[in-house]
């Protein structure tokens, strides 16, 4: 498994968010899932891809991947 650090975290917004269930549709690899209380929740995180494809269909804005980068202590100057 990948380290933690370096996975892609799901940020969704359910103030914002109808649940029209568009980023559960638009996701490649079965990460977004609609909950029972009908909002979308990431399932499956650790297999995101950060490939933003939930986030750009959306139409409302409510997701938003967050990829970070990690350099090593050594190597920075």
């Amino acid at each position: 498994m990948a380290d933690e650090q370096h996975l892609p975290k799901v940020e969704i917004w359910k103030e914002v968010c109808t649940s029209c269930g568009a980023c559960d549709d638009a996701c490649p690899t079965d990460v977004i899932r609609m909950g029972e209380d009908g909002f979308p929740f990431a399932k499956y995180e650790e297999d995101c891809q950060g490939c933003f494809i939930c986030e750009w269909d959306c139409p409302v804005g409510a997701i938003r991947i967050r990829v970070a980068r990690w350099y090593e202590a050594s190597r920075l100057p």
